[in-house]
This record gives C-alpha cells, structure tokens and sequence, in this order.
C-alpha cells in the first residue's frame, strides 16, 4: 500500500475514534466522487487491455521486443510503473479516500445525535 493511501486510512481511523468529522452530506458527495472517479478508471484499465498488440508491430525479433516494451508500459504488472499500475495506484487511494469520508461523515452523525441527546437531556431538567 502506497503512503497516501495510508495516510487516509489513519484519517479514517480518526474519523472512527470521532476525532474527524465532516458534514455528512459533503462526506457522502465526497465519497460518491471518489467512487465515479475509480469507475472512470475503470474504463480506461479496460482500454489499456485494448490498446497494445505485439502481434501488430512485425515479425521481426526487433519488432517484437518493441511490441512488448509497449505492452509492458501499458499493462505491465504491479510495481512495474505501467499504465495500469498507475491506475490501481490511483484506486487504491481514492478507495482509501472515500472509507475516510464515509467515517467522518458517520463521526458527524454521531457527534449531532450526541449533542441532540444531551441538549434533551438539559431541556427535561428545567421543567
């Protein structure tokens, strides 16, 4: 797991322990961004497995060797700074990001009904 992506899983255990809190209508807009992006990403991982042939640049020993360092660049595996990499990279965090809005957004619900109880609680000793 990548640095940012663990920065964001401390923020949502932040946001767990109630420690961050964000409005829940803009945690869940948040969140539901981050899910439309990684789908977004989705496509174009799809794309990559579409975009590079070896077969189609010859076939010369030279030209397959060509064929596969473009591949290679487009799909390579994990760790191997290609394309789809990058792309799960960016998944990964933005999973990350929208664990941490949810969190912060349930954090806020709790907090308010924390405060609404209380504030009853105060209300019925003044009778």
């Amino acid at each position: 797991m990548n640095e940012t992506a663990k920065e964001f899983q401390r923020l949502a255990g932040e946001a767990s322990a109630g420690r961050l809190i964000i409005e829940d209508g803009a945690a869940e807009r948040c969140a539901g961004w981050c899910d439309a992006h990684s789908a977004e990403l989705d496509v174009l991982a799809r794309r990559a497995q579409r975009m590079v042939f070896v077969d189609s640049f010859g076939d010369l020993n030279s030209a397959n060797k060509l064929g596969d360092k473009f591949f290679q660049l487009a799909q390579g595996g994990a760790g191997s700074g290609s394309y789809t990499d990058a792309i799960a990279k960016h998944q990964e965090i933005l999973t990350a990001m929208a664990d941490m809005y949810r969190k912060a957004g349930a954090a806020y619900r709790n907090c308010d009904e924390a405060t609404q109880l209380a504030i009853k609680q105060q209300t019925n000793k003044l009778d």
